[in-house]
């Protein structure tokens, strides 16, 4: 647990010493700063074979499930996750036969220790009838039943929900407690290392990520290059673009939303290196040679745009095309037009 979200994990320890745990906890951050990372180790600490409220043993039965994803009173739910009633899940939502599965599970009770945990991935995903249906839930939720929601916003999350939970605020990492965390847990060269710092932004999940298989970098390499290429063009050229992109969208619109917020990172990065004026280079193309900073925030609003029209179910051609015409021109093309 890194020394920023310290805090939360230890409000959370001093809840099982106290006897206080709550049936509903809403996990709330940006993207990847590790609430579910948080959500994995309050689960340790509640199902441990130890009991010892200090801290997890690692090492038994009941530890080693949970490192493995396996236990039996871990359910994780997200909107891509099978249950009756959904055979395929088209609309990216958390739908009514998620909730019905949760309840059906919690009146099980648990199997192997004194909790059973429902760990709701990107929450806000649940929709009209699943958000009341999680009402009524909570109503009278069973006694060993634990609800931990992972939000990135609490307005999208219904009011009468977000009165009923307890909320744990998990931040993003400082360079220097992500530095230590990497040095602590891998073995990695300093030229990694500092390619991981700077493309985590602050998220330890990507953190860990990039330090478990350091090739995943060469991906993130790959995607800038289809950034600034597309960014680099001209209307005719980004046009191509988009109709490329509507038609994945139609059979991975999950590898379209990865893309988009890695292309928001990318301008984030940009930025970190125009402020902190780090000298060191981490892409060979740089955005800031081709686009005045003000240019490259609102490329950042337009990626967000996008992003937020195509979760609204709008037609993916036109929301691209939109976003190639919208997105700023470069600075000789401006120039010269």
């Amino acid at each position: 647990m890194t020394s920023k979200n310290e805090k939360a994990y230890n409000l959370l320890k001093n809840s099982i010493k106290k006897n206080s745990i709550s049936h509903f906890y809403i996990f709330h951050g940006p993207n990847n700063v590790g609430k579910k990372k948080l959500a994995y180790s309050f689960s340790k600490l509640l199902l441990c074979e130890n009991q010892d409220t200090e801290k997890p043993c690692f090492e038994c039965d009941s530890c080693s499930k949970i490192d493995e994803k396996k236990h039996f009173d871990i359910v994780f739910i997200d909107s891509n996750s099978k249950v009756e009633g959904i055979d395929e899940n088209k609309s990216d939502q958390i739908r009514l036969p998620h909730v019905q599965e949760i309840n059906r599970l919690s009146n099980l009770g648990p199997f192997m220790g004194n909790y059973k945990i429902f760990i709701l991935d990107s929450a806000e995903k649940l929709n009209n009838e699943a958000s009341n249906a999680f009402l009524k839930l909570l109503e009278e939720p069973p006694k060993s039943s634990v609800f931990l929601f992972l939000v990135n916003d609490l307005s999208s999350i219904y009011p009468t929900i977000l009165s009923r939970a307890q909320k744990i605020n998990v931040l993003e990492t400082s360079k220097e407690d992500i530095k230590s965390y990497i040095y602590e847990k891998y073995d990695l060269e300093e030229s990694i290392i500092h390619k991981v710092i700077n493309f985590s932004l602050g998220k330890i999940e990507i953190a860990e990520k990039l330090s478990s298989d350091p090739s995943l970098i060469e991906d993130y390499y790959e995607s800038y290059d289809r950034f600034f290429d597309f960014c680099n063009s001209d209307i005719s050229t980004r046009m191509e673009f988009s109709q490329k992109f509507s038609t994945r969208y139609r059979t991975d619109r999950n590898a379209i939303h990865k893309e988009l917020n890695l292309w928001i990172d990318f301008c984030n990065i940009t930025f970190n290196a125009i402020y902190s004026k780090d000298k060191s280079v981490i892409f060979e193309k740089n955005l800031s040679d081709i686009f005045q900073t003000s240019q490259i925030n609102i490329i950042v609003l337009e990626l967000i745009r996008t992003l937020s029209n195509l979760k609204s179910n709008a037609n993916p051609r036109l929301v691209f095309d939109v976003m190639s015409l919208k997105l700023p021109l470069k600075r000789e093309e401006i120039i010269n037009g």
